[in-house]
């Protein structure tokens, strides 16, 4: 079968491939993708390549890359030994963009009826951030402060909401992001960035999640956590030598928590029952019961021949752009 991909062969440059993909193996899947999510953030660090020696990004971005990771497909055949899945099922899978690949069966999650594709492709998101409120302990009652209202920040937005935060406060400069989050549940939102928010919210929030992955956001951020409280770095700033910790971490007791969706667990026990396809169930269950409603966060829609130019435009200035979805249109 003949597929095309996105690739990016080295810094800067956007290249779409194409190349056979072989029949399913043992254990195997085949299988024809519908739409992917374009991780804006993400993806735009790794097109870039600009990061520091001995963090994650040197040891993840290998080029050529292959960018994309919430990718929504259909089975076409399965390999010998496969009995869980059938063609035609459709699936949830840490896939990079490409219209057609191989996965391995252990790889694929099942998406329930009554999920639409466009919300299912926001699953490895969905897992990030609900992750990052069990990393952070959150509590019914609890007061939080989401900083950086991208795809990751109205996710954690709605995660609140559905938690029980007892006040939801959202820290943007974009007054279209700011008004997403507050139809997502937001209590108040501020148009400024946290450095500027700690004369007035200093030591407010029982947990403060920074979602920016920007050197600039982390000290102010730590200075609106309270005593004892809990600071999440859900951003995973390229450049960490640019980070300044807060002047007030280690005498007010304020504890770090890093958060990747990679730390999840795997396999579910008794001690952590909260492993990735235990989060996706509980992510599933609150779209199709409406507890989750993200089709305002959809804000662009193009094609395979399309995705250069997208993310040129990206490069040149991503504030407009959120749930950004690549359609592969229906191979069956």
């Amino acid at each position: 079968m003949h597929a095309r991909s996105l690739s990016f062969p080295a810094p800067g440059e956007i290249e779409i491939l194409a190349a056979e993909v072989d029949p399913p193996g043992s254990g195997e899947l085949r299988c024809a993708a519908e739409v992917s999510l374009v991780s804006v953030g993400t993806e735009l660090t790794c097109l870039r390549g600009q990061f520091d020696p001995r963090t994650f990004w040197e040891e993840w971005v290998q080029y050529p890359f292959a960018p994309g990771y919430s990718m929504v497909s259909r089975i076409e055949s399965v390999g010998p030994d496969v009995t869980a899945f059938r063609p035609g099922d459709r699936v949830f899978s840490f896939t990079p963009h490409a219209e057609a690949f191989l996965t391995a069966a252990r790889d694929v999650v099942p998406i329930p009826d009554g999920v639409p594709a466009d919300h299912a492709a926001w699953a490895s998101l969905a897992v990030t951030t609900q992750w990052a409120l069990r990393r952070a302990g959150f509590a019914l009652g609890e007061t939080a402060a989401v900083i950086g209202l991208g795809l990751l920040g109205q996710l954690l937005v709605r995660y609140l909401r559905i938690a029980g935060a007892r006040r939801i406060v959202a820290i943007d400069t974009d007054a279209d992001r700011l008004a997403l989050a507050v139809a997502g549940g937001a209590d108040e939102v501020l148009s400024m960035t946290a450095a500027d928010a700690v004369e007035t919210l200093r030591g407010s929030f029982d947990v403060v999640l920074d979602v920016t992955g920007h050197p600039a956001a982390l000290a102010g951020a730590s200075e609106l956590v309270r005593p004892l409280g809990r600071l999440v770095l859900v951003g995973d700033a390229p450049r960490p030598s640019l980070q300044h910790l807060g002047p007030r971490i280690v005498a007010d007791g304020i504890s770090i928590i890093g958060v990747h969706a990679g730390t999840a667990a795997e396999i579910p026990t008794p001690a952590d029952p909260w492993s990735t396809a235990a989060m996706l169930a509980v992510f599933f269950q609150y779209v199709v019961d409406g507890r989750m409603d993200l089709s305002t966060l959809m804000t662009h829609r193009v094609t395979l021949e399309g995705a250069p130019e997208l993310y040129r435009a990206l490069e040149h200035d991503r504030t407009a752009h959120l749930g950004v979805l690549i359609d592969w249109g229906d191979r069956r």
